[in-house]
Formats: C-alpha cells, sequence, structure tokens
C-alpha cells in the first residue's frame, strides 16, 4: 500500500468533488465534510445526523471547528431529503445499513483518482492530511497544527502534510 498524500491543488479537490457528487452524495458529503475537519476516518464515517447539526461542529485539543454555512445547508437538504433522525449514521452503506469501513472508503477514493487520471495517491486519510495542509497553507502556525492533530513534534507534522522542513536558518549577529 502506498503512503497516501494531501490534496494541494484547489483546482483537483473540486474535480474530486464533481466526480463524487456525480457518484453518490454521501461519497461527496464524506469527502466535502473530511476536508474541512480533522477527524480519523473511523470517526468520519460513524458520524450522525446530530453531530453535524451543532453550531460547533467539533471541539479537539482546545480547537472549535466549524462546518462552512454552504456546507451545513447541503448537509440540512441532505439529512431532510433522506428523512434522517437526529441519533441516524449519517454515512451507512445501503446494503447493510451499517457505517461505511476504513477500507470501503480508502477503495473509493482510490478509485476517484484512477478515474480523474490524477497523479498522487489518495485515501481515506488523505482528508485529514488535506485539511491539515489548507489550514497551515492559510497560516495555522505550525505549533498550533502539531498541537491540533495531536503530533509529538513540528517534523511529524510536516511530514503528515507532505512539506518539508526549512532546511537553512540563517542567523547574523550584529553585536
Amino acid at each position: 500500500m502506498h503512503k497516501v498524500d494531501p490534496i494541494k491543488d484547489i483546482e483537483v479537490i473540486k474535480q474530486i468533488e464533481t466526480h463524487l457528487k456525480e457518484r453518490s452524495l454521501t461519497y461527496y458529503f464524506i469527502f466535502k465534510i473530511g476536508i474541512n475537519a480533522p477527524l480519523k476516518t473511523e470517526e468520519l464515517v460513524q458520524l450522525t445526523v446530530s453531530s453535524v447539526q451543532s453550531p460547533v461542529f467539533l471541539e479537539m485539543n482546545g480547537f472549535k471547528i466549524l462546518l462552512s454555512e454552504a456546507l451545513v445547508h447541503e448537509l440540512n437538504d441532505y439529512i431532510a431529503d433522506h428523512q434522517l433522525a437526529p441519533e441516524d449514521c449519517l454515512f451507512c452503506s445501503k446494503r447493510t445499513g451499517k457505517p461505511y469501513t476504513r477500507q470501503h472508503l480508502h477503495r473509493v477514493l482510490a478509485e476517484t483518482a484512477e478515474a480523474l487520471n490524477l497523479d498522487c495517491h489518495i485515501g481515506a486519510q488523505s482528508l485529514k492530511k488535506t485539511f491539515a495542509y489548507h489550514a497551515y497553507q492559510q497560516g495555522m502556525e505550525l505549533t498550533y497544527l502539531q498541537h491540533l492533530l495531536g503530533h509529538q513534534s513540528k517534523k511529524m507534522t510536516l511530514s503528515f502534510i507532505d512539506v518539508p522542513p526549512e532546511t537553512v536558518c540563517l542567523i547574523q549577529l550584529n553585536l
């Protein structure tokens, strides 16, 4: 199994969204929530309806994660269309009635990358990596991101988001 990558290009994210929306709204919403929140795959696929209807979607390590108003609106329409109750699983298999597995989600994303001829390896873990990468690129301090993700070092966080550490630090004192 290959190491999976964060999805760095916004245009690629849009292509994946379009492809998944055409394939299944469920997969589309898993993807959208996954790239907008630092959830483990197991947490993502086991979300309930009530967990996405709170103003604060997620509280984690002292951070409050909010979903965009547009995404919340789309989710509310999906919930209403499927007549889901607050305690219902948001992402359940139609066949089994159980939450999707990590392996199933990984397979769906890998198939999507192949269908779109993407030159990267994506899978279930790519969603959390994509969230972290874009949070960092939009100015989140590395120390905060490290704390949010529960990493032991900045080096581990940079490796997770596939950003090379700065290798040269110049110091010039003029005392």
